[in-house]
């Protein structure tokens, strides 16, 4: 009878730390990711620049149709200010200078992989 009992006891007790553990996870799901992300938070001088990410993007790819996005990013630090725009398609890389204020391509670099194999 007192084994019948304490399992009881145990299993009543294992249940409710389950059940109030996920109550407890409901309650705090996973966490958002953080707001520090340099693509999520924006640059100096982002948020006043004409052209907008999305816009030197389209820039950028209209001048490589079929191209792959793999990096763009806000450069505040530079008269005129400009994006960075960079692009895959097949083995070649392609490099933006993009002017934030007027759209215009001050840049474009093309280097094919097998360009950066042959530098090292």
């Amino acid at each position: 009878m007192r084994n019948i009992m304490r399992a009881t006891i145990v299993t009543a007790g294992l249940a409710l730390a389950v059940a109030g553990g996920g109550a407890a996870f409901a309650a705090n799901p996973s966490p958002a990711p953080s707001s520090t992300s340099a693509e999520q938070a924006p640059a100096p001088g982002e948020a006043q620049a004409k052209i907008q990410r999305d816009a030197a993007v389209k820039i950028a790819l209209d001048k490589v149709p079929g191209a792959q996005l793999t990096e763009a990013e806000f450069d505040g630090d530079e008269t005129p200010t400009t994006w960075e725009i960079e692009l895959r398609k097949d083995s070649v890389e392609h490099d933006f200078e993009i002017d934030a204020t007027t759209g215009a391509i001050l840049e474009h670099d093309q280097e094919t992989d097998q360009e950066t194999e042959d530098d090292d």
